[in-house]
């Protein structure tokens, strides 16, 4: 008996998230799943963006900051600073998503995103080798994903 009520409750819950976005007159429950991953993809993004961003700093500020010289450390400050951009930027994504504002800056938010993964991927480039690359290329990846589940809201 309990276990009818909770998929019944279930069942409730997503036909009232299908119409929970108030400037979308209606929406399907699949169309409210890919709401729900498109936001679950932005937080996963943001929160793999602050693992990153502290990784970076703590190399930067930490005991091994002095092995960092030359290519390598601003390598590593030019990433700083696109992860702190592209942390406030991927928190603008969700808070939008949140607030069901599915318009054409969303579609710019993602797109800046990408593009500041990509500006720290481009300079961990120039160095023979990165443990921060294969990390960064993971954050860009994610961030692809993000945006690829709000196209399929329409997201441009």
């Amino acid at each position: 008996m309990k276990s009818c009520t909770v998929v019944f409750l279930l069942y409730v819950a997503f036909l009232s998230l299908a119409a929970a976005c108030p400037n979308v007159p209606y929406m399907s429950v699949e169309e409210a799943g890919v709401d729900l991953y498109a936001l679950v993809a932005a937080k996963r993004a943001l929160a793999s963006y602050g693992d990153t961003a502290r990784a970076i700093s703590d190399r930067l500020s930490g005991a091994a900051a002095g092995s960092l010289v030359g290519d390598e450390k601003e390598a590593y400050d030019v990433c700083a600073g696109a992860y702190s951009l592209g942390t406030g930027t991927m928190e603008q994504v969700a808070d939008a998503l949140i607030g069901c504002q599915f318009g054409d800056d969303l579609g710019k938010l993602y797109k800046d995103g990408i593009a500041q993964m990509e500006t720290c991927r481009d300079t961990l480039l120039t160095l023979t080798s990165s443990p921060l690359y294969h990390v960064n290329l993971g954050d860009r990846n994610k961030a692809i994903l993000a945006y690829f589940l709000g196209r399929l809201l329409g997201v441009q």
